[in-house]
């Protein structure tokens, strides 16, 4: 159920979490545990597709370039002293 691919220098495995029509897919970082995981929400985008190795390396690169990090905010609240 789940596809390896190489993106941004590191290897990441993607996993098919949720059930349909809410389905998304996550992407951990096996080369380092710095990094945060990434999701996408697909819903029935694939159709009955249940493993993601059934897909394409590029078709896994691009849901990774559309996926949102769900590490630190990419701005940081500022407090007056």
């Amino acid at each position: 159920m789940s596809a390896t691919i190489k993106a941004d220098g590191d290897t990441w495995r993607a996993e098919l979490g949720g059930s349909r029509p809410a389905r998304n897919v996550v992407f951990f970082c096996e080369s380092t545990n710095q990094r945060p995981y990434r999701v996408i929400p697909v819903g029935d985008r694939f159709g009955d597709v249940d493993d993601l190795g059934d897909l394409t390396a590029e078709e896994l690169r691009d849901l990774f370039d559309q996926s949102g990090s769900m590490g630190a905010p990419a701005e940081y609240p500022t407090y007056g002293s």
